[in-house]
């Protein structure tokens, strides 16, 4: 008699993800090439202009560096450490389920600052733990979000994770963790190890860690260059943290797992600090702008330190299908579990011109005061 393949491995949901999905669309009668793409965080800049003469250059008929060891190197001096502290990966996605593997065992505990991005809860699924969550406070309808201090120290000291997922800044609600809380709530709780997902982290005015924090053992700091490198298509992230940390994390990492057209796409990259530079003060300058003109219409907006902000919808799914009409891809939180919002990550000017003159046509929902 035979067994139904599905009972012989564990089964999750796969996460819900920004960004075109032409078959998705597709099937919802749209045309993936009329679209303009506001529900991904990236940079509207694209990747560096050296970028693409890197790529071509790559050396594809050999196995490419295991280690990555130019590229750790590279990143190692831009955060202030040892290259040893640093591991590449494929998109800091690979990373979060390598560390979600070799940290939970089946049972466990994980907890998580919530929203939370979906492969984090995907991770933890995989390995049999279960993921717990305190979610972020909210102020109210354009007040924003806060990390609820008490809650989640009275969850860490109620549940003793093995493994605690902090976003900041959070995706989708733009809420940074105040500077000096992750090395803190590391501090004292040495038994659980604390994942500190900054992918989001370029527009922030002040680092959120000190290599001085890393040294316990028990903090990962992931960091991604699909964002606001403009890398997407390339997969490329990594992670920092104390040596000892790091080797187990690099060990258990599959082989070659970054490609050699992704290793010199981020040494070209890095190269072109001003380029990075120019994406996040536009990103910023027009996040600000598209924020003005769209509270000049009514529409109730969140404060945000990311280059992506919320839009209260009142029905995000209905909002997004009136805009996905006129042409306008935004994102649904309802897989957040925010059904009353959608995320909006800025474009070029002229695109955002186009994303404000769509919900001029529309009416926004009403705010209790």
């Amino acid at each position: 008699m035979s067994v139904a393949p599905a009972r012989l491995v564990r089964s999750v949901s796969a996460s819900v993800h920004g960004a075109v999905d032409p078959a998705a669309l597709r099937a919802e009668g749209v045309d993936p090439a009329a679209i303009i793409d506001f529900s991904s965080n990236q940079s509207p800049l694209g990747a560096a202009p050296g970028v693409a003469t890197a790529v071509a250059g790559a050396v594809v008929d050999a196995y490419p560096d295991p280690r990555a060891a130019a590229l750790s190197e590279a990143l190692a001096e831009r955060h202030g450490v040892d290259p040893r502290q640093v591991v590449c990966g494929n998109g800091s996605t690979e990373l979060i389920r390598l560390v979600a593997q070799l940290a939970l065992a089946p049972g466990d505990a994980a907890l998580a600052l919530a929203p939370v991005f979906g492969e984090c809860e995907v991770a933890t699924l995989l390995t049999g733990a279960r993921l717990e969550r305190v979610s972020l406070a909210h102020a109210g309808h354009g007040a924003g979000f806060f990390c609820d201090q008490p809650a989640l120290r009275a969850a860490l000291d109620e549940l003793r994770p093995r493994l605690c997922w902090l976003c900041s800044p959070n995706n989708p609600t733009g809420a940074a963790l105040p500077a000096a809380l992750t090395a803190a709530l590391a501090a004292d709780h040495p038994s659980t190890l604390f994942i500190l997902d900054e992918a989001y982290c370029d527009l922030l005015p002040e680092p959120q860690w000190e290599r001085e924090s890393l040294a316990a053992g028990n903090l990962v700091v992931l960091h991604s260059m699909t964002k606001y490198w403009g890398l997407a298509g390339l997969r490329l992230g990594h992670a920092v943290a104390e040596p000892a940390l790091a080797a187990a994390l690099r060990a258990a990492a599959p082989p070659w797992s970054v490609n050699a057209c992704a290793q010199a796409a981020g040494l070209a990259a890095l190269a072109d600090l001003a380029h990075h530079r120019s994406s996040v003060e536009l990103l910023t300058s027009e996040r600000d702008r598209l924020v003005a003109g769209l509270r000049e219409l009514g529409w109730t907006t969140e404060p945000t330190t990311a280059g992506f902000f919320l839009i209260h919808a009142g029905d995000a799914a209905r909002l997004r299908a009136g805009l996905l009409a006129r042409g306008r891809l935004v994102r649904d939180c309802t897989s957040f579990g925010l059904p009353a919002h959608v995320r909006v990550s800025p474009r070029h000017p002229r695109q955002n011109d186009l994303l404000l003159q769509s919900l001029a046509e529309l009416t926004p929902p009403a705010v209790a005061s």
